[in-house]
């Protein structure tokens, strides 16, 4: 959901500019803030007690992330981090609910915003609950593309980035491309992998 840069200003919110790596909120922190980024890239992930991460969602310019705990009033349930160099506008949760409630199109944007959010969760746990890493990699492949063709795209992600979308380690995801790519399943040139 993007708010329009001029209201959030206009209602108090402020623009900051982090570094990649730099954290915005940790698991277990009190919402107090909107955030939406104005440039950048944010990663939200969840991590297991053995430092495993498993990413529940990348944000991009425009994008707003982190609202449900804000509005349930609930605890993060999940840590958010710059993974580029970012600029981010924030505003006190008050002044949110002003925003929604003033602008009702707002309010309904950011209510469709949810929906995207639950149905592309749900369509997750189709890769989490694959039998095998080649079944959990090509759930995730086929939730990366948009389009429905016969062209193999190249799959903009690292093996670990892989891992860490699928809840396998990398040294799995690495063997399970191979066979995958002895199969015919995917096709890998100059290690790009294409689906």
């Amino acid at each position: 959901m993007q708010i329009d840069h001029n209201i959030l200003i206009a209602y108090g919110g402020v623009s900051k500019r982090v570094s990649k790596g730099s954290f915005i909120f940790m698991e277990g922190d009190t919402p107090r803030f909107f955030f939406q980024l104005v440039e950048g890239e944010v990663k939200m992930f969840s991590t297991n007690i053995e430092g495993k991460e498993f990413i529940q969602g990348v944000f991009t310019g425009g994008n707003s992330f982190g609202e449900p705990p804000l509005l349930a009033s609930k605890c993060y349930p999940s840590t958010a981090q710059a993974s580029a160099d970012s600029v981010i506008v924030k505003i006190s949760k008050d002044k949110f609910i002003n925003i929604l409630q003033d602008y009702p199109s707002t309010a309904l944007s950011l209510l469709q915003t949810f929906a995207r959010r639950l149905y592309n969760k749900a369509t997750s746990t189709k890769i989490l609950i694959g039998r095998t890493p080649e079944e959990k990699i090509l759930g995730f492949f086929n939730k990366v593309r948009s389009a429905d063709c016969n062209e193999k795209i190249l799959m903009p992600y690292t093996r670990q980035e892989i891992a860490d979308y699928t809840n396998l380690r990398v040294e799995t995801v690495i063997r399970a491309l191979l066979k995958m790519h002895e199969e015919g399943k995917v096709f890998i040139k100059d290690h790009k992998v294409y689906c």
